[in-house]
């Protein structure tokens, strides 16, 4: 059992890498990547980006990575997202997905979410 544990960390880890290297593409003031796998495969990737002026719509000013990654994506049902949210220095901080997204996700099929904390990664299963 410690060997199936270990390996899922390494994958969840693996990806979450990936997620965070998609953060560091933003150029939002949030600094959010997302990765949507299935089977061990990476199905797309991408950041969060600006959707419009602040000004004009402060509330929804900018597609959240999560969001991006399923306007993009196809047969994503019984996947899991990696999400990743960096400082400027690339530390990781707290990335579990918001109410928003997570009804989008679970709309779509996504089974469950590997998240950035600054504590070390977290899962939250969104089914």
């Amino acid at each position: 059992m410690c060997g199936f544990d270990s390996h899922l960390a390494y994958v969840m880890n693996r990806f979450l890498d990936l997620a965070a290297k998609q953060a560091a593409r933003s150029g939002c003031r949030y600094l959010v990547g997302a990765v949507v796998t299935k089977s061990g495969r990476v199905l797309i990737s991408s950041c969060n980006r600006y959707r419009n002026s602040p000004g004009i719509d402060f509330q929804h000013a900018t597609f959240h990575a999560e969001e991006m990654a399923l306007r993009r994506a196809r047969h994503v049902r019984g996947a899991v997202i990696h999400v990743a949210r960096i400082n400027a220095a690339g530390e990781p901080r707290m990335a579990r997905p918001c109410q928003r997204c997570a009804t989008a996700l679970v709309a779509r099929g996504i089974i469950r979410a590997h998240y950035t904390t600054p504590d070390g990664p977290a899962v939250v299963n969104l089914t």
